[in-house]
């Protein structure tokens, strides 16, 4: 064997060894990435929250420098292990745009140190979120990381219901005490567990139909167990709606209409709950199919608070600048009002409080990056199996978080898991329809 050929096979077994460890260290940040998204630096803290003490999102020393290092090794990890031109096509200027509005609205915040971090940990999780989109370099990678965190999630809630019932159920003796009974598992309460476990069982649907049938099987129906004991009627009844009008419309090939529909639904859903405090004629169709109808008294939080919206439509009152503020203790509450607009720590709609947070502006451009652009990055999505199943995937989260605005508030919301779910399948759409998918 001549000496040119030895050194051939040497380079090409160095070749190999170099891409297998790229794979396998890519891999291992994306799962240390989306086990710290989903489970936090702080699992189980509900307790300690009802009882006062610190929340869990990003306000204490471990939240801080946690996520601090899981950006630090996202970014490294895209800079280093992923091809350049990859990460540059995800990025748009839509997002550009929304992140400058984001650090514009510090200025306008009545605590403008606090602003800063909040601003600043939004976007350590935004580049964390999008990273995982980019990090797994195949679909068995992918989906892999799916088996490893839904599984972890799915054990460690279950485990926290057997073992530790005062974190992971919601107690009598709380603020909420009509959630009495309801299931959180290691989550800070049931309206994030549900939806996040809604994620995971879209998950595994991904993975049954990808063949992965048994860890697909498992996985989903743990979810759904658990967001059924979560309590939540609404993520209960999205889920179901979100499959069929995702999963439905592609199988018949008409992924297009599906994206109109999608889109349709969650534009038609707001206007009918949120939108009724703004355009009387929502509020005249809604009277015709319930006259009393208030979503559990939000329709009063919403009244309440569309004089501020329009008090300063281009800028809003900056990042945390509204609820629970001096702007809102001080504002006049009617005897006969449900809820205390004083007490309350955001919106229940996710738009509303992009208005009230970020200004006219910002809703516009939310509305674009949230609703639209993956509507028709679906619709475009390259038509190879493993780019459909995963545009599928990734789609079902848009859906139904869409929907779920309309009731609850978690844009732009910090290591709010339900956003950070969002943000991974809003730029997994945009990889779908630029990248093929490969299998392994």
């Amino acid at each position: 064997m001549s000496t040119n050929s030895i050194a051939t096979q040497q380079t090409e077994a160095l070749r190999v060894w170099l891409d297998q460890t790229n794979g396998i260290l890519r891999s291992v940040i994306a799962v240390a990435v989306l086990l710290v998204l989903w489970v936090s630096l702080e699992p189980f803290a509900a307790a300690k929250i009802a009882a006062g003490g610190e929340s869990s999102d990003g306000g204490n020393i471990v939240n801080q420098i946690g996520f601090t290092l899981i950006f630090a090794a996202t970014f490294m990890g895209c800079i280093l292990l992923v091809p350049v031109a990859t990460v540059v096509r995800l990025l748009s200027f839509s997002w550009i745009a929304m992140l400058a509005l984001l650090a514009g609205s510090v200025v306008y915040a009545p605590d403008p140190d606090a602003a800063i971090r909040a601003y600043l940990f939004t976007l350590f999780g935004i580049v964390s979120a999008a990273g995982l989109v980019v990090l797994p370099r195949q679909a068995d990678d992918f989906s892999r990381l799916l088996v490893i965190a839904g599984s972890v999630v799915i054990a460690l809630s279950f485990a926290g219901v057997i073992l530790l019932p005062q974190a992971a159920i919601h107690q009598g003796g709380e603020v909420e005490a009509q959630h009495s009974g309801l299931w959180r598992g290691l989550f800070t309460h049931k309206n994030v567990a549900g939806p996040v476990m809604a994620a995971i069982a879209f998950a595994g649907f991904y993975l049954w139909r990808r063949g992965w049938k048994w860890s697909g099987f498992l996985i989903g129906i743990a979810a759904c167990i658990f967001v059924y004991k979560s309590g939540s009627k609404t993520t209960a009844a999205l889920v179901p709606i979100a499959v069929l009008l995702v999963a439905g419309f592609g199988a018949a090939g008409v992924r297009s209409v599906g994206a109109f529909a999608v889109a349709l639904a969650i534009f038609g859903i707001h206007a009918l709950t949120v939108g009724t405090a703004f355009v009387p004629l929502f509020d005249d169709i809604l009277r015709t199919f319930n006259e009393t109808v208030t979503f559990t008294g939000r329709t009063e939080i919403w009244n309440f608070a569309k004089d501020f919206v329009f008090a300063r439509p281009w800028t809003g009152y900056g990042f945390d600048g509204f609820w629970d503020t001096a702007t809102t203790d001080n504002a006049e509450r009617y005897f006969d009002q449900e809820w205390n607009p004083r007490s309350i720590v955001h919106g229940h709609n996710g738009f509303l409080d992009i208005a009230l947070s970020f200004g006219l502006p910002a809703l516009l451009v939310s509305i674009w990056l949230i609703i639209i652009a993956p509507a028709v990055a679906y619709a475009r999505t390259l038509k190879t199996r493993e780019n459909q199943l995963m545009a599928d995937f990734f789609f079902m989260i848009v859906a139904f978080t869409g929907m779920n605005a309309a009731l609850e508030s978690f844009y732009f919301s910090r290591a709010d898991p339900v956003w950070l779910t969002l943000v991974i399948a809003l730029f997994g759409l945009r990889m779908t329809n630029r990248f093929v998918v490969r299998t392994q």
